[in-house]
Formats: structure tokens, sequence, C-alpha cells
């Protein structure tokens, strides 16, 4: 009598485990998943993070400023609400786009595209100042600059692009229209990178800004 009962815990467990073996399976395979989920959650943080890359465009120095010549005042650049965001835009779709969480603007596009478009104009020799808001100097003309486009196109693989397309209205002091056009650029790049779409920017503003400085000299200003 004394051995058939002398270990109930023991008979009870073994009981137990006969009765119910998927809970012991069950809880073996919980603590293998929640291992598993640990190691996983490790290695990602473990993992060196994104460098986020911050950019601004090339600003050519001024050396060609006129002695004389009409004072222009440049407001700002407005760009279109698609592309106004610091962060840079791709195209990827006839009508889709995508933006770039780790790469932008260090100033928004428009306060960006503005300084070296006020460089290239004062290297044009056709303006002894270019002024901005607030100026004590009496402008006699202002230039009014719209951003339609300003993107990577991604949509043709192994053809990337930087596109930038900007109309420039030059007015009066009194806002009689003097001379408007759009100049556009789709300048190919190496890579499918932040930093080759940025260096099309460079290249395709620069182009732009010489044919503009060409129409000024043609128009004899």
């Amino acid at each position: 009598m004394n051995r058939m009962f002398a270990n109930p815990n023991v008979q009870n467990g073994r009981d137990a485990v006969r009765r119910h073996p998927v809970d012991a399976t069950r809880r073996l395979h919980l603590m293998l998943s929640s291992l598993a989920l640990c190691l996983a959650l490790t290695g990602c943080l473990t993992r060196p993070a994104l460098e986020h890359q911050t950019f601004a465009l090339q600003t050519p120095v001024v050396t060609n400023a006129a002695a004389t010549g009409p004072v222009l005042l440049l407001r700002s650049v407005e760009v279109s609400p698609l592309f106004a965001g610091q962060a840079l835009v791709y195209r990827i779709g006839p009508n889709a786009y995508e933006t770039d969480p780790y790469a932008g603007f260090l100033v928004p596009p428009g306060p960006a595209l503005a300084i070296p478009i006020r460089a290239y104009l004062a290297n044009s020799g056709a303006f002894a100042n270019i002024v901005g808001p607030g100026s004590l100097l009496t402008p006699a003309q202002e230039l009014q600059v719209q951003v339609a486009e300003l993107y990577g196109d991604f949509r043709q693989p192994g053809r990337p692009a930087a596109v930038l397309s900007l109309r420039l209205v030059f007015v009066t002091a009194t806002g009689t229209v003097i001379s408007q056009k759009t100049y556009s650029r789709s300048v190919p790049v190496k890579t499918n990178t932040a930093a080759a779409v940025v260096a099309g920017y460079d290249e395709a503003l620069a182009g732009i800004m010489a044919d503009v400085a060409a129409g000024l000299a043609a128009r004899g200003m």
C-alpha cells in the first residue's frame, strides 16, 4: 500500500503528460517562436541605420555683374505643390510618384532654386542688381519664376533622368509683361540615386539659365 501511494505528485504529473502531450508541444513551439522573434528583432536593431542625405544646389560665383542696368526684383520661386516639399520626388509611372524619406533639400526647393537663379542672372550682365523683397533699391523690372516639374524620372529601367521645368516671366514695375517663356530639361543621370538626381538638377538649371542669358542678350538687356 505504501509503495502504491509513496509518490502521488510524480504519478499525477506522468498522467498529466500522458493526458496532455499537445500542451507540452505547444509550449515548446511558443518558446522557440519567442526566441526566433527576439533574434530577428535584435538583428534589425543592430543593423546600421540608413543615412539621411541633405542637398543644396550648386551656386555659381558671381563674376560678371553689370556696372549699370536695371535693378531686377526676384520675389520668390513658386514651386508646384506636387514638388514643393523638401523630400526628393521620384516619378515611377505615368501618374505615380514617390518621395524619398532619406534624401531632401536643405531648404524648401523654392528658396533652394532662387539662390543659384539669382547668381546666374547676376552673371548674365543684364542687370545692375538682383534684389529680393524688402530691398532699399527700387526695381525697374520683376521676375516671376514658376517651377512646374522637379523630379527624378525612374519610369524607364536603366535610363534614369533629372527633370526640371521653369517658366520665367519678366515684367516692368507697373506689371507690363516684357517676356515670358518655359524652359525644360531632362538630364540623363548615371544611377537611380539621390545624389545623381541632384547633380542632374544642377546641370539642368545651368543649361536653362544659359538659354535665359542668351535671350536677355538678344533683347539687348
